[in-house]
């Protein structure tokens, strides 16, 4: 592979020490090993190589491999998920906590200011919490498949799609001559407005040929029927069809 192929990969990632299964893109492996399945798609993910979208010593090791082959890697910390920063281990008032009606045991995720921790002890009205990522400071294994290579257009854009919607938000998405065309009821593309930007670089980045894309809304009289615009702007949708 090379930096910027637009590829699929299947993976499985396990705490070296411990031996646990920590994140997979295969459902019977999620579910053998206890992992939430709710709500989650599996199966391969498509990525662009060499653009940091996962970790540094799986990018490294797919700059190797070809399409079909699959590796073990051992990752050291600083090539996975970092070595472990004492200060990111804090202690807050509890006062914190129950004012937010949160009562903090030992295990408990918390956000804090938008970072995610885990409760260490709770003692003399102080809670240690630590903000460091789980696996920060741990050897990690993974079992890694290229599984395709997208070269055509138009597996291409089907990839980008995938790749920049989830599966529940996905709009129709038509490819013809230079342009790319993005295009959704109304009620839909306040949905997915929010990615469509990113998408947008992606495409005119990765397929060759594409020099422009154009988003279009249906709107329909049914649509501002159902539609109600807040004073803030918000808009609220009937939840009947």
């Amino acid at each position: 592979m090379q930096k910027g192929d637009l590829i699929s990969i299947a993976f499985t990632g396990k705490d070296v020490s411990s031996g646990k299964v920590f994140d997979t893109t295969e459902g019977d492996v999620a579910k053998k090993e206890g992992l939430e399945t709710k709500g989650k798609t599996f199966g391969p993910i498509p990525i662009l190589v060499g653009q940091g979208e996962i970790l540094p010593g799986l990018e490294e090791s797919l700059l190797s491999m070809k399409v079909g082959e699959t590796k073990k890697i051992v990752l050291e910390p600083s090539k996975a998920f970092g070595e472990r920063n004492p200060q990111l281990v804090r202690v807050l008032p509890l006062s914190e906590f129950t004012k937010n009606k949160i009562s903090p045991v030992p295990g408990t995720i918390v956000n804090a200011n938008d970072m995610l921790g885990k409760v260490q002890s709770v003692s003399g009205g102080r809670v240690r919490v630590d903000f460091n990522p789980e696996l920060a400071g741990k050897n990690v294994e993974y079992e890694l498949k290229v599984v395709k290579h997208y070269t055509e257009s138009k597996e291409q854009l089907d990839a980008l799609v995938k790749k920049a919607f989830p599966a529940w938000e996905k709009p129709h998405v038509k490819h013809e001559k230079d342009v790319v065309e993005v295009h959704a009821p109304i009620k839909e593309m306040t949905k997915i407005q929010r990615n469509v930007p990113g998408f947008s670089k992606l495409v005119l980045e990765t397929i060759q040929g594409v020099k422009e894309v154009k988003v279009t809304t249906l709107f329909t009289v049914e649509d501002f029927q159902r539609m109600h615009t807040h004073s803030d702007g918000s808009t609220h949708w009937d939840n009947h069809e």
